[in-house]
């Protein structure tokens, strides 16, 4: 009798520990339900962070409509994604709970990394290759439709002027790539002018096949194009005007203001930017204009004007 009765004290003294565990365990489901109910965390304050494409007064407008006076237990992370979801360069959300009363949300904006032309339509693509958005043509007023199409003109002109410093040739009488004629040109012409009242710089090519905002692009030129772009120094990235690719997938560059590059296929990115870097800034040292450079090989560049 007495070995029975020692056995079982032991097993006793372990049941408040188990009820204390069990309490700790329950404390936050007790906390969370009475929480969900009380009217102590009614949402009175609303902060955005991580906005730059999109308007903050925007996002923090349909935040507010919906959620505004909800209690902050409530509102999960896919809520608030969908509350945003009519904003096309947020990517993701992210909510933090302040308690007791303000919601902090977080946003993920796409990066666009080009325009691309498609048809006779302009689209706004990440550097996933998510099509972001169709670039619609600005409104013009009347009075300032002059003022538009000169500016327009001259940004065009410009640009023209600085592919022809690439293509017609050197003083020694190199010549870099022989300039595009007939549909080749015009496509040129529209994808050095870029679309009109576009507020982003970005570089432009043009897409083959069909571009659907939301979409990931299936156009395998593009996507190739896309990690040469991103991979391009800050420099050379700002000045990037217009990626074009030929049928055999071989890609030139052009900057404004030149030069013209000819990058070859979509490998070797790295070394390519690099020889490309070094190229240039050898030309700036010795006070030279480069107009074209191939780098489609790295390991033996070619460049003009040829120095002498």
């Amino acid at each position: 009798m007495a070995k029975g009765g020692g056995a079982s004290r032991p097993r006793f003294r372990l049941l408040p520990t188990v009820l204390l565990t069990a309490a700790i365990l329950a404390l936050p489901t007790v906390v969370y339900g009475w929480g969900r109910s009380s009217s102590s965390f009614a949402i009175h304050k609303v902060v955005v962070s991580g906005t730059q494409l999109e308007p903050e007064r925007r996002v923090l407008r349909l935040l507010r409509r919906d959620y505004l006076g909800h209690n902050l237990f409530t509102v999960t992370t896919k809520d608030v994604r969908a509350s945003l979801a009519s904003l096309c360069y947020i990517s993701d959300a992210r909510v933090d709970r302040d308690f007791p009363a303000t919601l902090r949300v977080s946003v993920i904006e796409y990066r666009p990394a080009v325009y691309a032309l498609a048809g006779s339509r302009w689209y706004v693509i990440a550097d996933n290759g998510h099509v972001i958005c169709e670039k619609k043509r600005p409104p013009v007023a009347t009075g300032d439709a002059g003022a538009s199409s000169t500016a327009t003109t001259s940004d065009q002109a410009a640009l023209a002027g600085g592919a022809a410093a690439a293509t017609d040739g050197t003083a020694d009488g190199a010549a870099a790539l022989p300039a595009p004629a007939g549909k080749a040109a015009r496509l040129l012409a529209v994808l050095q002018a870029g679309p009109p009242g576009a507020a982003l710089r970005l570089p432009r090519l043009a897409a083959n096949g069909t571009v659907a905002v939301g979409t990931t692009l299936a156009d395998p030129g593009l996507r190739a194009a896309l990690p040469v772009i991103a991979g391009l120094p800050r420099t050379l990235g700002d000045r990037l005007a217009v990626v074009e690719m030929n049928s055999d997938g071989q890609l030139t560059l052009r900057f404004a203001g030149g030069p013209e590059v000819v990058w070859g296929g979509a490998e070797r990115t790295l070394a390519k930017t690099l020889a490309l870097t070094v190229v240039l800034a050898h030309y700036e040292a010795l006070s030279k204009d480069c107009v074209f450079v191939d780098v489609s090989i790295p390991d033996r560049v070619l460049a003009r004007p040829v120095l002498k």
